[in-house]
């Protein structure tokens, strides 16, 4: 019976981490109206930050729990037609900056290419990285990892409690700037919390338990190997799709 209770927490461990329907795990600002063209940003008409080549744009958020993300992305709009990118950064504490300009230092963790709207819309490009708890920067600009076109960040939202806001004017000696007067900068990032172990363990006891009450031995024992060999699967699959995800740098569809 003690096996059995081994595999019924290593199949449950392994469930918690398997793929399951993306969550919003951070926001820094609401969703303002879309379908807003790029001339009614160049008029002053609606508040905005570039986003291209020399203006990279970004904020900082705390993890409070090891996550696996899916997907980064935000409300934007693009001068014409193109891509531009969004990066993930390893932070030290709440006021510290990217390392590098380029992101060729090691606290970057991961890229991905997205497609400006030509009317202004919420888009996303995919990006699975294993996040632990801390502080970490996501940044969007253009420029690099094969973007190329300018655009900008509409700010017609409202604020989530007080996001930290910074930006980056790379080709000028100017580093990374804190940026308190360009608020509701609208910035997601989609993926899954992953459970501690010790939450995994308890509920898998309390599982144990009352399978326990309610099946045999024999029966129980199935159940656990079942369920191993379906999360080993998954497993594989999610595996397989991070590792896809990290080294495909090749432009997405938005959605």
């Amino acid at each position: 019976m003690i096996r059995v209770l081994h595999l019924l927490i290593l199949s449950l461990v392994v469930t918690c981490v398997s793929p399951a329907v993306a969550a919003t795990i951070f926001e820094s600002s609401t969703l303002g109206q879309t379908g807003i063209p790029f001339g009614d940003l160049q008029a002053g008409a609606v508040p905005n930050i570039l986003v291209d080549s020399n203006v990279y744009a970004a904020v900082r958020f705390q993890l409070h729990q090891s996550v696996i993300t899916s997907q980064i992305g935000g409300h934007f709009v693009g001068e014409a037609s193109g891509t531009f990118f969004g990066a993930v950064v390893r932070l030290d504490n709440a006021s510290d900056v990217p390392d590098s300009r380029d992101f060729s230092t090691s606290d970057f963790l991961g890229s991905t290419v997205i497609d400006f709207p030509i009317s202004s819309g919420e888009v996303f490009g995919d990006l699975a990285l294993s996040l632990d708890p801390g502080w970490y920067a996501l940044v969007f600009g253009s420029g690099l990892f094969g973007a190329t076109a300018p655009g900008a960040s509409v700010r017609n939202g409202t604020d989530i409690g007080s996001p930290s806001f910074l930006m980056l004017q790379p080709n000028t000696p100017t580093g990374w700037t804190n940026i308190t007067t360009l608020p509701n900068q609208r910035y997601v990032i989609t993926g899954r919390i992953v459970p501690e172990s010790s939450t995994v363990i308890l509920g898998a006891i309390a599982t144990f338990i009352m399978l326990q009450s309610r099946c045999g031995p024999r029966l129980l024992r199935d159940f656990a190997d079942r369920l191993i060999v379906r999360r080993h699967i998954l497993d594989a699959l999610i595996t397989r799709e991070m590792f896809l995800t990290r080294t495909d740098r090749m432009p997405r569809l938005s959605r």
